[in-house]
């Protein structure tokens, strides 16, 4: 794997969007730490195929239509998801999300699927926010609930993991996931 991203370059970056992060997890009552768990995660993984993926959409090779892209490395398909779920328990609306968008969108749809993917490849802010519903449709599929504050350890690295991978058990992407919230946590 040729890493394109350094912890180094990581932490600026976390740094850079502190605001912006502080802000979706006050919105969406998500701890700072595990969005930056998630964000430093994902990205001290990408490497030099992930460039090549989301090159191959952007040109519209080989009628490759989506792949995981921006700092939370999301596919469309799953932003679509997470912003459908987030609609239909009342937490968020299109508009909010700065999605224009005149029909629900469709996972399915390719159409849907490339405004998301330029959406999540082109706007950080929006890759962070889409991430962080995400983190909830996850935390909900996981646990039943969406309130980080009741979480064990053992639900976090759970929500941490289906972030991730769709599984009912902790992986060591999760517990990867989970020390790095721990370092977040004591800031």
């Amino acid at each position: 794997m040729i890493r394109i991203i350094s912890d180094k370059e990581a932490e600026k970056t976390i740094k850079e969007y502190q605001d912006w992060i502080s802000t979706v997890a006050e919105r969406y009552r998500v701890p700072s730490a595990v969005i930056k768990a998630i964000l430093f995660t994902e990205m001290t993984r990408m490497d030099i195929l992930d460039s090549l993926c989301d090159w191959i959409v952007e040109t519209d090779l080989f009628s490759k239509k989506d792949s995981s892209s921006g700092y939370a490395q999301i596919f469309a398909y799953v932003g679509i998801k997470a912003v459908n779920f987030a609609l239909d328990e009342g937490i968020t609306d299109y508009r909010k999300l700065r999605i224009s968008s005149n029909h629900r969108l469709d996972g399915s749809d390719p159409d849907d699927i490339r405004l998301m993917w330029n959406l999540l490849r082109h706007d950080p802010k929006a890759n962070i926010e889409i991430a962080t519903l995400n983190l909830l449709c996850c935390a909900k599929e996981m646990t039943g609930s969406m309130d980080f504050s009741r979480f064990s350890e053992n639900d976090l690295k759970l929500v941490l993991t289906r972030y991730n991978a769709a599984t009912d058990h902790v992986t060591a992407y999760g517990e990867e996931a989970y020390g790095h919230y721990c370092r977040y946590r004591k800031e």
